[in-house]
């Protein structure tokens, strides 16, 4: 599985360098795809507070701030986010996102970014925040954010619960974070969200196969046992051997889990531990961040007529249909459409000859994932998107 990945990443950079010109190995990758919904989260290590974490502030927020900017993911969930002032900065030097900050009374509070273009804020609020719940969940109750699409999407609203479950390798840890998946589960998704399009997402503090404590059964179980309205994307890497922690002996300890109506949408082997972090960010683990980004992709329909007749940006001039069957080149540009394999070879060719959408049927390609090359006057822009 790991090698898979790393092939598909050397892959995808070779053919950035076609499009480019170039490639900086030092350059962290962008791993989001302008045609699907890319969901990251990431345990930020006291991230701001200069009592805790990595010790040079600036550092940890310009290699922070690098990552979510190259790595192009249209939702993330935070943990560890630790200093208010951090969190507007960081907010202000990436423009394309808006943000959620907790506030509960703990430092490390939990957060959410969003890709402004593509989502507005319905509401926020925190869950299961009475006194019962609030040992179990260790003072950090799930930040519940309710996002509408914007087009060309779809109209449609999303649900994403940003958690940080109880740390430690203990029976009372291991108790208070099965008791918190139970409450969650049985209290707030099945009665109110598992029918809903809902994402909840952050660090469980715990893995999927077995637990951290005593390798027994894994806290989350509950959620597991019933396949029927849950999913985690993230099994796959628990099962895999992958971590999202860091360090030796590290375990799969961020996680995301999604209710049966975003089950289908789910891209098969898009959840992803970057690990490789470090081969960008030298010292990763000690100046960055304890944990390693988790992230996984999924299907949103997107109108293909949105916004045709007025004025589109670079982001939204290309569509896929949720069927997979057929692709869509948006707005008032005429040029040529390039297709190519993952691997570089060309598929297809087309001319948009008119300054009005073009329908293009590709039916004829086998399931995977493709690289569509549009080259406009003004200059080229390249797609990933999934048959």
């Amino acid at each position: 599985m790991k090698k898979i990945r790393q092939s598909f990443l050397k892959q995808y950079l070779l053919l950035a360098a076609l499009f480019t010109g170039t490639v900086s190995l030092s350059q962290v990758p962008s791993f989001g795809s302008d045609t699907l919904l890319d969901v990251g989260c990431w345990n930020l290590e006291w991230f701001g507070d200069t009592g805790y974490g990595p010790t040079n502030e600036q550092v940890q927020f310009n290699n922070v701030r690098n990552v979510l900017n190259n790595t192009d993911m249209d939702v993330w969930g935070f943990t560890e986010m630790s200093d208010a002032g951090a969190y507007d900065q960081l907010l202000s030097e990436l423009p394309q996102y808006g943000g959620v900050l907790a506030t509960y009374n703990q430092t490390q509070k939990t957060a959410l970014f969003y890709k402004k273009e593509l989502f507005e804020v319905i509401s926020s609020s925190h869950i299961l925040t009475s006194s019962s719940h609030n040992y179990n969940f260790a003072g950090r109750p799930p930040l519940e954010i309710r996002l509408k699409t914007k087009a060309p999407l779809e109209p449609d609203t999303l649900y994403f619960i940003v958690v940080h479950l109880k740390a430690y390798a203990d029976q009372e840890s291991y108790n208070r974070r099965k008791g918190a998946a139970t409450a969650l589960k049985n209290i707030y998704l099945d009665p109110l969200r598992k029918d809903h399009k809902t994402v909840i997402l952050g660090d469980w503090n715990d893995d999927l196969d077995e637990s951290t404590y005593n390798g027994i059964e894994t806290p989350f179980q509950i959620f597991l046992d019933d396949p029927e309205n849950y999913f985690f994307p993230t099994k796959q890497l628990s099962d895999a051997g992958k971590t999202s922690y860091a360090f030796f002996n590290g375990s799969m300890l961020d996680h995301i889990l999604v209710t049966s109506p975003l089950q289908s949408d789910y891209i098969a082997e898009s959840a992803n531990a970057l690990d490789m972090m470090p081969a960008y960010i030298t010292n990763f683990s000690n100046n960055t961040s304890d944990h390693f980004p988790v992230i996984s992709a999924f299907r949103l329909e997107t109108d293909p007529t949105a916004g045709v007749s007025g004025q589109l940006s670079n982001k939204h001039i290309f569509a896929v249909s949720a069927d997979g069957e057929k692709v869509f080149a948006l707005g008032e540009w005429t040029g040529t459409i390039d297709l190519y394999t993952i691997d570089g070879m060309k598929v297809g060719q087309f001319e948009k000859q008119e300054p009005h959408t073009m329908e293009i049927s590709i039916l004829h390609l086998p399931r995977g994932v493709y690289i569509a090359s549009l080259q406009q006057e003004k200059g080229r822009k390249t797609y990933k998107f999934v048959r």
